[in-house]
């Protein structure tokens, strides 16, 4: 089991919580391609940035969706992260959990209920 960290701002944060991640969302003024629902390992490594880079850039982006948060999502299962790297690109030692259709998101929503979930203002 793992606890995974995404940052992002509140807003979403609560809505992710209710509705679970959506892959196919699409960031104002993001790309037009489903991009997934991407995670950081809470204890890391960053690959790119730390999830307080990317709330951060997020709610300056989108300053009505409220301040900048990481939404920790505790005691995945281990065959729910195995699912997201079914492709192998990445590691589980980069610390990027990335869930996509068809790569691990469904297992996750599966799971999605009985998860613990909270909301760090940063």
């Amino acid at each position: 089991m793992a606890t995974l960290v995404h940052g992002t701002t509140r807003e979403r944060a609560e809505r992710i919580i209710r509705e679970g991640p959506n892959p196919r969302y699409h960031e104002p003024g993001g790309q037009t391609i489903p991009d997934g629902f991407s995670t950081y390992l809470q204890a890391g490594p960053f690959l790119y940035f730390p999830p307080e880079h990317y709330a951060r850039g997020k709610a300056a982006q989108c300053p009505e969706e409220g301040s900048p948060v990481i939404l920790i999502i505790e005691n995945v299962p281990d065959n729910v992260l195995d699912a997201a790297n079914q492709d192998g690109l990445f590691p589980i030692e980069f610390g990027v959990i990335q869930f996509d259709v068809d790569n691990g998101i469904e297992e996750l929503l599966a799971v999605w209920s009985g998860l613990r979930k909270t909301i760090q203002a940063i």
